[in-house]
């Protein structure tokens, strides 16, 4: 009895240690205007592995289609486009900040509320997947400290 109770803690704890690479450290959405159809999220992606991480896809319930992007200075003004590849270096971290790279929820299939968690889900190159949690944040009345957030 106790070898079976061992074999089955050991099976739901090595999902635990196979998704371990990546961690999700704040992750939010910023509340679009109510006419929006797109959103942004934000949020630092670490990985404490000996390898780069690849990530693959990323999807969201709250929108029709997710794709982490990056803004880059062309023609004198900023320019936001798909990040390809999307790389969490090995024992380092990817920021995805206001005014840098973010994720987008492009096609909301609801109007977001302050408060509201929208569930993500990352999927990497080998295979893993890592699902999380995100709070939307409204930040037209923050104080500028937590609008810094």
């Amino acid at each position: 009895m106790m070898k079976t109770l061992q074999l089955i803690m050991l099976m739901l704890i090595l999902p635990t240690f196979a998704s371990a690479g990546i961690t999700v450290d704040a992750p939010w959405v910023r509340l679009p205007p109510p006419v929006a159809d797109n959103a942004a999220g934000y949020m630092t992606l670490q990985n404490d592995g000996d390898a780069d991480i690849n990530i693959v896809s990323v999807s969201t319930d709250a929108s029709d289609h997710s794709e982490f992007h990056t803004m880059e200075m062309q023609g004198g003004m900023m320019k936001m486009q798909k990040m390809e590849p999307v790389i969490v270096p090995a024992h380092g971290e990817l920021k995805l900040e206001r005014g840098g790279n973010h994720l987008m929820l492009i096609g909301l299939r609801r109007d977001l509320k302050a408060g509201e968690m929208v569930s993500v889900e990352i999927e990497t190159a080998d295979g893993q997947t890592l699902t999380f949690m995100a709070e939307v944040l409204d930040l037209r009345n923050a104080s500028p400290h937590h609008a810094m957030h």
